[in-house]
């Protein structure tokens, strides 16, 4: 994933986030992996409840490419876990979370970065920050998840759909929704957005 703002940390020398970059693919195909087998799936039956071919499957399994947001919302949802599972939240604990050591889930978009504010996603509250490149959006696999989100934009501008209701928030602005209702983001300006996310309980 690349940068918040200019970069999500502009202090972590680029070596380092490649190499986030590629621990963070590694551990997704991993789990992937896992989750699969864990349901009894084959990789053809899941490609195909997930609306995606097998080579590219097997490709994200073996922790190869950079698979986009859309792509693992699909499996996530094929798979019946939140899309947060993703995030290599290793076995960090603890209340504080420096800036050079946030948890990033790097996708292929260009400029599409999730950070973790919080230790974990194991806990009551969920926090993040996510960078939303120009022109991106999800609006054919949105989000679904149980709980209370409230999203504020904290650069650019968004337009945030809540279940057929559409929003369109500017830079300081706050919307607060029932995220069990499918909703989907879309930066519709030619520059990048960012907002800062809280979830009860932690799952998106």
């Amino acid at each position: 994933m690349h940068s918040y703002t200019a970069h999500a940390a502009n202090d972590i020398e680029p070596h380092r986030v490649d190499d986030q970059a590629e621990r963070a693919m590694t551990a997704v195909g991993a789990l992937v992996l896992q989750l699969r087998k864990d349901s009894g799936l084959s990789i053809g039956s899941l490609a195909a409840a997930a609306g995606l071919s097998p080579g590219l499957l097997s490709q994200i399994e073996r922790g190869q490419g950079n698979p986009s947001l859309t792509t693992l919302i699909k499996l996530s949802q094929a798979l019946k876990v939140p899309v947060g599972r993703f995030f290599d939240t290793g076995d960090q604990a603890g209340a504080i979370v420096r800036r050079a050591d946030r948890k990033r889930l790097e996708v292929a978009e260009d400029n599409l970065v999730y950070e973790l504010l919080t230790p974990h996603m194991h806990g009551q509250l969920g926090m993040l920050r996510a960078q939303i490149g120009a022109g991106w959006d999800n609006r054919d696999a949105p989000f679904k998840h149980p709980g209370e989100e409230c999203v504020t934009v904290v650069q650019g501008r968004l337009h945030v759909c809540v279940n057929g209701v559409g929003y369109d928030l500017e830079e300081g602005d706050s919307l607060t929704y029932d995220s069990s209702l499918p909703h989907w983001y879309r930066n519709p300006t030619s520059e990048d957005a960012a907002l800062i996310g809280a979830m009860t309980p932690p799952t998106f």
